[in-house]
């Protein structure tokens, strides 16, 4: 597995999109994009799996579609388990 996908799972799921940000919320969601921009395509299975453990439960800052855009690379890729 790349090490981006797993410093974005030691990070955990994506927190939900809120009002009240404060500053390490906005350093947190600039620490998802840098990650999630780093990650060519297409993926595999396991990563996949990993990825999609991280979307948020509403809506994150549109980070999700970076998110959703990189599992759907998962088309050409399902036969490689």
């Amino acid at each position: 597995m790349r090490t981006e996908i797993l410093k974005l799972k030691e990070m955990d799921r994506m927190p939900d999109e809120s009002g009240n940000d404060d500053e390490s919320t906005n350093l947190l969601v600039e620490k998802y994009n840098q990650l999630l921009t780093t990650i060519q395509k297409p993926i595999n299975i396991e990563e996949g799996i990993a990825l999609i453990s991280l979307f948020p439960e509403t809506a994150f800052y549109d980070l999700q579609w970076d998110l959703l855009q990189l599992v759907e690379s998962l088309y050409g890729n399902i036969d490689d388990k």
